[in-house]
């Protein structure tokens, strides 16, 4: 179906206005839906949010709203794209297929920004507008290409070939300890991740969870990452965050991970600020370490087809 585009200037001004209220509209989806989630962790129900981070881990690419947009329109997709770039993978959206609604940058030339390095204008953001999208499963064509969909295989043997790969793709030195005398199963300085041997060693699923939680703390909250200690949260919420992390890492691999439930609902149940702050530096430090991974494929234990 094609749609015939303004011409006139009343026309251009009543599709900005259709436009911006749908945008509106999507933004209180949104609020409406963290605030839900908020509310259930204070009934002291945790099973959607922990649906939502592991949904989450399929779309780190993602900015926290629109991975929640797309989890609300079309929970069981494994891909989004729009008309167009489905076309250039060799694609077409199937007749009657209805579009997912996300939010898209409004980008206007900064023009008191220095040029960037490239010759070209600085640009901003100036606010959002919805675009369309639409699910893999509505669309039909040649084979979507596949990436990032390592699952473990092979039991303990396979999970620990996974952390030997992981281990080596981390950019920062990861070291076996014996740690008997200490009660944490890993640490960080923010400069390398220690695993604690005793803890560690006869549990290789448990050990990947350990190393995306240390890796989590690095990318969240150390002052060599930019951080201020000023800025940080408590020690309590920078514990969860790690943890919560490490459980959509863990999952996005295969490895089922039980979360720390009765703390999440502690630290966020009915403060829905606190859960968006929090979620929005959750999926920004699994954005960074699964796009770090992902340029270290090669090394990677693929799964089987």
């Amino acid at each position: 179906m094609t749609h015939k585009k303004p011409s006139t200037p009343e026309e251009r001004a009543a599709a900005r206005a259709a436009s911006q209220a749908i945008t509106q509209e999507l933004m209180k989806r949104i609020d409406t839906r963290v605030e839900r989630l908020a509310e259930q962790l204070g009934a002291g129900a945790s099973a959607e949010l922990l649906t939502f981070m592991r949904f989450s881990a399929r779309f780190h690419t993602y900015s926290l709203n629109n991975q929640l947009l797309i989890w609300m329109q079309a929970p069981e997709a494994a891909h989004v794209a729009g008309f167009h770039a489905w076309k250039g993978l060799g694609r077409k959206v199937k007749k009657g297929a209805k579009a997912v609604r996300v939010l898209a940058p409004l980008v206007v030339p900064d023009r008191e920004a220095p040029p960037m390095a490239s010759g070209k204008p600085a640009q901003k953001v100036v606010g959002f507008k919805y675009t369309s999208v639409f699910a893999d499963y509505d669309t039909e064509g040649d084979p979507i290409p596949t990436c990032s969909a390592w699952v473990v295989q092979g039991g303990d043997e396979g999970t620990r070939e996974l952390l030997r790969a992981l281990s080596s793709a981390a950019p920062m030195p990861v070291e076996w300890q014996d740690g008997e005398g200490r009660g944490a199963h890993g640490w960080t300085d923010g400069g390398k991740i220690v695993l604690n041997r005793a803890k560690c060693a006869l549990a290789p699923a448990h050990a990947v969870r350990v190393f995306f939680h240390e890796w989590a703390h690095v990318e969240l909250h150390f002052q060599g990452q930019g951080k201020r200690p000023e800025e940080l949260p408590d020690r309590a919420t920078r514990e969860l965050e790690a943890d919560a992390c490490a459980c959509v890492l863990s999952s996005f691999y295969g490895i089922e991970a039980a979360a720390q439930v009765g703390d999440y609902i502690t630290a966020w149940g009915g403060d829905a600020e606190k859960l968006q702050g929090s979620l929005t530096r959750i999926q920004r430090a699994v954005s960074k370490v699964l796009g770090t991974l992902e340029q270290c494929a090669e090394v990677i234990p693929q799964a089987a087809d």
